[in-house]
């Protein structure tokens, strides 16, 4: 008589459908079973299955299971590490990975964007004093972008080289190349609407090559470059746009095919939309201000289930405020007053003065989830979730210093490489 493990194994639809039901995790861990799991997890089409799954659990639009935490103590050990937001034992959940992935040693890789469970890395030289101005030059020119899942093997990661040239420049097109330092690119890959393709928006800093004759005659300054990458064309192409006054790169946050720069100014308020390929503004935040008609600062700025989400404070007690989607205004969705937070034994009390708190991220949970919406929150070597529901605050993890960058990170078997 066939036992209920044979009937399995030999019925490869039956098997199939157990095998899409696992957590990422599990089913990356079955592919070492057999040949025969191995072959069914691999394969494309079951990947995207599987990510389909995950998505139709929170209605298209899943929100991160953890944190993408790459701090200055790792950047020498070039890795970086995921800390879910369900641990509650310090580091014990922490799982480090590699970005080093090429093994160069005069090159380190450095988180700048996560979508949909893959990473976009700059992957820029390593400052060396041994090397002479050209010698750096010449290492900066191999700078390049890469794009992988750290959720499976690194034999699927792409890389990107950086665009040259501008369209733009009153000299030639190959005069201004993008500073590796001061660029900010984003992703963008929606796998359940075009799985195998994706675009990358690159906003940069751009200046005259080492040695350049108008370079040396200080008559080029650098400017603002927007470049488009998209897997369809295999190139970069240029985008010539009206630029906002005062646009800084580093602080955009992207949302729906849109990248946002939120500024106390109104009039530097902007968001760039990846589609239409222009620049809009956005509303005004109604309460700008403390009970001193004190201008607040901007906290913290980030995504969260394809909705932008801001926090203006310098105290304990604050609003999250959140952009409706047809971006006719903000919206104050939370009240959040961390002099309640407790660990869950007794009430805590942080004084700013002597010791400031960041926010790194607002996870939005609907009601129907069984988790409640929370903020995560640094403090004093510490990485903490704090509830909006129930205000217990829980350690996620431990770090020496400052984060060096944080994003959101979702778990998937998605990947675009071969």
């Amino acid at each position: 008589m066939e036992s209920p493990w044979d009937t399995v194994i030999r019925d490869m639809d039956l098997l199939t459908e157990i095998l899409l039901r696992l957590p990422v995790k599990q089913a990356i861990q079955c592919k070492c079973v057999c040949k025969k799991w191995l072959s069914i997890i691999s394969n494309p089409k079951f990947r995207y299955s599987h990510t389909c799954r995950l998505y139709s659990k929170y209605n298209n639009k899943p929100p991160p299971t953890a944190l993408l935490v790459q701090n200055f103590g790792d950047t020498k050990a070039k890795r970086a590490s995921i800390v879910p937001f369900h641990t509650n034992n310090n580091n014990a959940n922490k799982i480090f990975f590699h970005l080093d992935l090429d093994r160069r040693k005069l090159m380190s890789s450095t988180i700048i964007h996560s979508c949909n469970g893959l990473l976009l890395c700059n992957v820029t030289p390593t400052p060396h004093s041994d090397l002479t101005t050209f010698e750096s030059f010449l290492l900066r020119l191999e700078s390049h972008f890469r794009i992988c899942n750290p959720a499976i093997s690194n034999g699927h990661c792409v890389y990107l080289d950086y665009p040259l040239g501008d369209v733009d420049s009153p000299y030639d097109d190959d005069i201004y190349i993008f500073d590796p330092l001061d660029l900010k690119a984003y992703l963008v890959f929606e796998p359940l609407k075009q799985p195998l393709s994706y675009k990358v928006i690159l906003f940069g800093e751009m200046e005259a090559p080492f040695g350049h004759y108008y370079s040396r005659l200080n008559q080029l300054k650098p400017r603002i470059g927007i470049r488009l990458y998209s897997s369809e064309t295999s190139c970069w192409s240029s985008v010539v746009c009206n630029l906002p006054n005062d646009l800084r790169v580093p602080e955009g946050v992207y949302c729906n095919g849109a990248v946002h720069w939120f500024r106390l100014d109104d009039d530097n308020s902007v968001y760039f939309d990846v589609n239409r390929l222009c620049f809009d503004k956005l509303p005004a935040v109604p309460a700008c201000v403390d009970s001193n008609s004190e201008l607040l600062g901007v906290k913290y700025l980030g995504e969260c289930k394809g909705r932008l989400h801001l926090i203006l404070s310098d105290s304990l007690e604050f609003d999250i405020w959140e952009l409706e989607e047809d971006y006719s205004s903000w919206v104050a969705r939370y009240r959040v007053n961390l002099n309640r937070m407790h660990d869950g034994e007794s009430a805590l009390c942080w004084n700013l003065s002597s010791n400031p708190f960041c926010v790194l991220s607002f996870v939005l949970r609907q009601e129907e989830e069984e988790e409640d919406s929370t903020l995560v929150l640094f403090q004093d070597g510490k990485i903490m979730s704090y509830s909006l529901k129930n205000y217990g605050l829980r350690v996620l993890c431990k770090l020496d210093r400052v984060p060096r960058s944080v994003h959101h990170y979702f778990e998937t078997l998605l990947s675009i490489g071969n």
